[in-house]
């Protein structure tokens, strides 16, 4: 099921959940050209992973990469991640395609002791690396402080909320006129550009704000032709060399940012055992090319986002940090509020959204308003407003959403209950965390 906006038209449990968080704290204490400037070669970086005793503080003893993950003994009921995808609550029709998990992007599969660990909420981030914290320590501190988690938080955004994606046409930096409408569908790539931000900011990786180069549609790694029509772009010696971008740009009348990073992910972003490169997808099953692509799947950006932020550690990257909440979770309102608590609260990195537009305060049009596939990224939540609220970014900027609720560089707020009934009805398809 696809996370990202799929067609062109574009420009077409909350309060229980907050009790359920307040009961839980009152008893236990509460990516054409060239990748990513930083990119590190395979195996040459690695994730450490060490104990945290109850009181937040590091253990001496490193714990072996082989140590099974145990549950943990204290209090905690774990996040749903073994739930499979179930189908929408309520079931719409929308134009949309389903992405098909081919053999050209195979989804690695993640370790049941990883799963284990990270369900129960004892991978954590601090001082800029991925910690496991002991079985005897309370999730539901800060691991630096044993501070509980604040009640309400937003991450710093100001850099994050001009990450748009680039327009369907126009010029690009080096003043290359094109006309590609499969800018309009890098929802995926944009939300990972987002979360990818903050882990830059945090451990140093991968290079958000300094990627830059020439990127094209991927149909030669699809091992797909050229779609006719298809995107019109910059050629040099008789060749397509696509468009260009960078850190930040002016071309739509603001200032932009990540749209470089943005585009590598699209297009350039290649895990092991990938046969395609770029987490969008820009061809069918029976290998035709699809113009414009239909955008990206929850484990797509899973799978790029998780790549990206080992430092393309070959050994350690599909236990990396994100891992799927599926839409058959029936503690789904629970568990997302538990879930944006940790990843915001606690770690500081965003939680990604696989959601319907339908329910997305910057889509909504009356009558008309869509059920598309979206991704979003969720940077903030309040659980002490009435209602309890979401903030998230949309990297969907007015050029293919131009609905009164949405404007370039806005922080959207959304009840926590419709941000669920987003990830759950018509074609949501949950979280990743």
């Amino acid at each position: 099921m696809s996370a990202s906006r799929i067609t062109r038209s574009r420009i077409l449990a909350a309060t229980g959940a907050a009790a359920l968080v307040i009961a839980v704290a009152a008893t236990a204490l509460l990516a054409a050209s060239r990748a990513p400037a930083d990119s590190t070669p395979s195996g040459s970086a690695s994730t450490t992973m060490f104990t945290v005793s109850a009181t937040g503080s590091p253990a001496v003893t490193l714990a072996p990469s082989s140590a099974a993950p145990t549950p943990t003994d204290f209090p905690f009921v774990p996040i749903n991640m073994i739930a499979p995808p179930g189908p929408a609550v309520h079931p719409v029709q929308t134009t949309d395609r389903p992405i098909v998990i081919a053999n050209s992007r195979p989804v690695s599969g993640q370790s049941r002791d990883w799963l284990t660990a990270k369900a129960s909420a004892r991978v954590a981030l601090a001082g800029g690396k991925i910690i496991l914290l002991d079985r005897t320590a309370n999730p539901l501190l800060l691991p630096a402080t044993g501070a509980a988690l604040p009640a309400a938080r937003t991450l710093d955004v100001s850099w994050t909320r001009w990450i748009v994606e680039p327009p369907g046409y126009g010029v690009d930096e080096k003043g290359t006129r094109y006309t590609d409408t499969s800018f309009w569908n890098m929802c995926g790539p944009g939300s990972a550009t987002v979360a990818s931000y903050y882990w830059q900011q945090l451990t140093g990786r991968p290079n958000v704000t300094g990627t830059a180069g020439w990127f094209l549609d991927p149909y030669a790694a699809e091992g797909v032709a050229w779609p006719s029509p298809g995107p019109i772009v910059g050629v040099s010696g008789g060749e397509r060399i696509g468009t260009y971008w960078s850190g930040s740009d002016t071309v739509s009348g603001f200032t932009a940012h990540g749209r470089g990073f943005l585009m590598y992910m699209a297009t350039q972003a290649n895990p092991p055992e990938w046969k395609a490169t770029g987490i969008a997808v820009f061809a069918d099953a029976d290998g035709k090319p699809v113009y414009p692509t239909w955008g990206a799947s929850k484990e797509f950006i899973q799978t790029g986002i998780n790549w990206e932020i080992s430092g393309h550690n070959a050994g350690s990257w599909v236990d990396g940090w994100y891992g799927p909440v599926n839409t058959g979770d029936p503690a789904m309102a629970r568990d997302l509020n538990v879930a944006v608590m940790l990843d915001v609260g606690r770690d500081g990195v965003p939680v990604v959204g696989a959601v319907d537009v339908s329910y997305l305060p910057n889509w909504q049009s009356g009558s008309t308003t869509p059920h598309t596939r979206h991704a979003i990224s969720i940077v903030g939540y309040d659980n002490t407003a009435n209602p309890p609220t979401y903030t998230y970014l949309d990297t969907c900027g007015r050029a293919c959403n131009a609905r009164g609720g949405n404007q370039n560089g806005q922080l959207h707020v959304i009840a926590q209950s419709a941000m669920v009934q987003a990830m759950q009805d018509g074609v949501g398809d949950g979280f990743i965390w």
